[in-house]
C-alpha cells in the first residue's frame, strides 16, 4: 500500500497532503475514501479495504488533469466476494517469467480483482506437429521424469526463416510458483493453482503408468486414472501429498482447484492414430461396475481427503459434475466425509449461459476474457455480462473469469473489474464502453465509443469470430489430423458463391479498419500498454490476415494472374507486425500460427491448380455489391 500512495504525486507535486487512516467496522473489502483539499482519509476495516481506496486514489490521480486529485467523497463495496481470473496452461504463458508474472498480478490488482486462478498442470489434445499438449509447471521432487518439454515451429523475424523452439515451462524450469504465489499475497491477492484430470490429463497417467485408467486387458491406457485398484489409489494420494507438500503448504496456498472438466472420450489423442476415440474411463474389474460420473466423484473425494489433511480445501467446474448428474451426491459425500464444502465454478463461454444451483455451496459464475493470445482479439463482454447477471441473480458468490495474460485482453478484464465490483451501477455493456471511452481517450470520447461499438459489432459476436475468422488461422485444423487439408478447404468453402462467404471476410475486414481509422489517439494507462494503440493493432492484424486470405483466394481463382511473390511479400510484412505487437512471452505462439498459414500458400495454390480448382468469382445477388 505504501508503494501505490508513492505513486501518487509527479516531480512537481507541490506540498504533500496528509493521509490518514482509520479502522472502522464496514465490511472486508469495503472502504470509504474522502479527499479534502489538503488530506485524504481512508476508512476501512481490513487492511485489503484500506488498499482498495489506495488503488482508487492512485485511479483518481491517474485520471487527474495533470495529475491532480478531485474534492471527493466515494463510499465502495464489491458485488461479488470473490472476483477473478483464470490464467491458463498454454502456449505462451508457458514462456511467461517472473517479470511477467509479477506485470500481470499488478494489472489485476489494480483493477481490484482479488484471485488469480492458475493452472499448474493440464494436457490437450493433439496440435501443431503431432506433439501431445501437456503442461506442467510445477516440478515435483519425488517424479523427477515428470515433466513437460514442448516444440514450437514457428518464424524468426531477425533472420526471416523458420525455426524450432525446444524448452520446458518457465515456470516449471525456474521453479517459480513460490515466488509467484509471494508476489500474489504482497497485492491483496488469492493465488489458486489448478490441477488438470481426470480429463485433460495424458503427462502424469503416462509417466506414472500404476496411477493410469486401464483397458480390458488390464494395460495402461495413459489416460485418465484408475480409481479402484489400491496401487493406483495410493500412486495418486502420494503424488497429491508431494505436490502439497512441495508447492500448497509452503505457500499458503488455502485451495486447490482440482477441475474435473471436460471428461469423457476424445478423439485426436493418440499420436499413431488420431482418429481414434480415447476413453478416460477405466476399465478394471472395479472400476467398470462404476458410471463415468461415480468415477469422477471418486478421484475428487481421494484428492480432497489428501488436502484436508493439510486444511486445503477444493474447487471444480460444474460441467461434468452435473452432465453426469452426480452433483448432489458428490456434495453429499464430501460432507459425510469431513470434507469442507467445496466451490463450483459453472462456466459457459457462448450463448446460452447456465444459471448456476446455489443453494447448496458456495458458487462462483466463469466468463472468459479471452481464449488465446495467438489467435484473433475477440471482444468477450458479452459473455462476461450474461454470465455475470444470470450468477448475481442467482446467489452466486463470485465472478471467475478463464482466461490468458495479454495485453490485447486489457478492456475484457476491465469490463469483468468493473461489473464484478459494481454490477447494479455498471450500466452493462453500454455503459462500461461509454466510460471507457472517457477514461482512454478524453480529448474525443465521443469518437472512441462509436469506434468501439463498431468494432463491436464483428469482434464481440461469438458465431463470427469463432466458428469463421478464427479458423484462418491453422490452429483448429490441426486437431483433425487426415480430415481437412489447410488452407486448401477453407479456400474452396470461401470461393464458393452462395452463402457468399468470402463477402463476409471482406465485410469483416473493411468495419475493422473503419473503425481503427475513426478511433482517436489515446492516452496511456498505469501498468499497461497503450489501450488504445494495443486495440487498434489486434483489429489490424485481423483486418490484415482476413485481406491476406481474400488475395490468396483471388490468386487460387486466377492463377494466371497470380504473383506469388507479392503473397509472400504481404505475408513476412504481417509476420513482422504480429512480432512487433506481442509481448515476447506470447510472440512465438502468436507467429506460429500465421507461419503455417503462411508457409502453406504455394504449396496450397499448386494443389489446388493440379485439382479442380475453385469456384470462379461472380456476383451472387444483383442488388448488392
Amino acid at each position: 500500500m505504501t508503494k501505490l500512495v508513492g505513486l501518487v504525486r509527479g516531480p512537481d507535486a507541490g506540498a504533500p497532503i496528509a493521509l490518514r487512516l482509520s479502522v472502522v467496522p464496514i465490511g472486508r473489502e469495503s472502504y470509504k475514501l474522502t479527499v479534502a483539499e489538503s488530506s485524504v482519509l481512508i476508512e476501512a476495516e481490513t487492511s485489503l479495504g484500506a488498499l482498495h481506496a489506495v488503488r482508487t486514489l492512485l485511479d483518481l490521480w491517474n485520471a487527474g488533469d495533470g495529475g491532480t486529485l478531485p474534492v471527493v467523497e466515494i463510499e465502495d463495496c464489491p458485488t461479488f466476494e470473490t472476483r477473478g481470473v483464470f490464467v491458463e496452461s498454454f502456449a505462451g504463458t508457458d514462456r511467461m517469467g517472473l517479470k511477467d508474472w509479477a506485470e500481470f498480478l499488478d494489472r489485476m490488482g489494480q483493477l481490484k480483482l482479488n484471485t488469480v486462478g492458475m493452472s499448474i498442470y493440464g494436457c490437450w489434445d493433439l496440435h501443431h506437429e503431432g506433439e501431445r499438449s501437456e503442461y506442467l509447471f510445477t516440478p515435483l521432487a519425488d517424479y523427477p521424469g515428470l515433466e513437460s518439454p514442448r516444440t514450437v515451429v514457428t518464424w524468426d523475424p531477425g533472420t526471416e526463416r523458420e525455426i524450432n523452439l525446444r524448452y520446458l515451462p518457465t515456470m516449471f524450469e525456474e521453479d517459480l510458483f513460490g515466488k509467484v504465489a509471494r508476489l500474489a499475497a504482497e497485492r491483496g491477492i488469492e493465488l489458486l493453482p489448478q490441477l488438470g484430470g481426470p480429463g485433460h490429463s495424458t503427462l502424469i497417467p503416462r509417466v506414472i503408468p500404476e496411477l493410469s485408467a486401464v483397458d480390458e486387458d488390464g494395460e495402461p491406457t495413459g489416460y485418465g486414472y484408475c480409481v479402484s485398484r489400491p496401487g493406483a489409489r495410493d500412486a495418486l494420494a502420494k503424488l497429491i501429498d508431494n505436490l502439497t507438500r512441495q508447492h500448497l503448504a509452503p505457500n499458503g496456498i488455502n485451495r486447490l482447484h482440482v477441475a474435473g472438466d471436460e471428461y469423457y472420450p476424445i478423439r485426436n489423442m493418440d499420436p499413431d492414430d488420431r482418429k481414434r476415440v480415447v476413453s478416460p474411463y477405466c476399465r478394471c474389474e472395479q472400476c467398470r461396475e462404476l458410471t463415468p460420473g461415480q468415477i469422477l466423484m471418486e478421484y475428487l473425494l481421494q484428492v480432497g481427503i489428501v488436502l484436508r489433511r493439510h486444511g486445503i480445501g477444493m474447487v471444480h467446474w460444474h460441467d461434468t459434475l452435473v452432465r453426469e448428474g452426480v452433483l448432489d451426491t458428490y456434495l453429499e459425500r464430501a460432507e459425510a466425509l469431513g470434507l469442507d464444502k467445496p466451490t463450483i465454478a459453472w462456466w459457459k463461454y457462448n450463448d446460452p449461459v447456465p444459471e448456476p444451483e446455489t443453494a447448496r455451496t458456495e458458487t462462483w459464475s466463469c466468463p472468459t476474457t479471452g481464449f488465446a493470445p495467438f489467435l484473433f482479439y475477440q471482444d468477450f463482454s458479452p459473455n462476461i455480462e450474461t454470465a455475470l447477471r444470470r450468477g448475481h441473480s442467482a446467489g452466486a458468490s463470485g465472478a471467475f473469469a478463464y482466461g490468458q495474460p495479454e495485453p490485447c485482453y486489457q478492456m475484457n478484464y476491465a469490463f469483468l473489474a468493473d461489473l464484478a465490483w459494481n454490477l447494479e451501477g455498471s450500466g452493462g455493456v453500454a455503459g462500461f464502453q461509454q466510460r471507457w471511452a472517457r477514461l482512454t481517450c478524453p480529448d474525443d470520447p465521443t469518437a472512441a465509443q462509436h469506434a468501439l461499438t463498431s468494432a463491436y459489432t464483428i469482434t464481440g459476436c461469438y458465431p463470427l469470430m469463432m466458428y469463421l475468422v478464427e479458423h484462418l488461422l491453422p490452429f483448429f485444423s490441426t486437431a483433425a489430423a487426415g480430415v481437412t487439408t489447410f488452407p486448401d478447404d477453407l479456400i474452396r468453402a470461401f470461393a464458393v458463391a452462395q452463402p457468399p462467404l468470402a463477402d463476409v471476410l471482406r465485410q469483416v475486414a473493411d468495419t475493422l479498419r473503419d473503425a481503427v481509422a475513426h478511433m482517436p489517439s489515446g492516452r496511456d494507462l498505469r501498468y499497461w500498454p497503450n489501450p488504445v494503440e494495443t486495440w487498434k493493432q489486434e483489429n489490424t492484424r485481423t483486418a490484415d490476415s482476413l485481406e491476406l486470405f481474400l488475395d490468396v483466394l483471388a490468386a487460387a481463382r486466377r492463377p494466371d494472374l497470380a504473383d506469388p511473390a507479392e503473397l509472400h511479400r504481404k505475408a513476412r510484412t504481417l509476420l513482422k507486425f504480429v512480432a512487433s505487437i506481442k509481448p515476447a512471452y506470447a510472440v512465438p505462439a502468436a507467429l506460429r500460427e500465421h507461419w503455417g498459414f503462411t508457409r502453406s500458400i504455394g504449396p496450397a495454390l499448386e494443389r489446388l491448380r493440379q485439382s479442380n480448382g475453385v469456384a470462379p468469382a461472380e456476383g451472387w445477388y444483383a442488388w448488392i455489391v
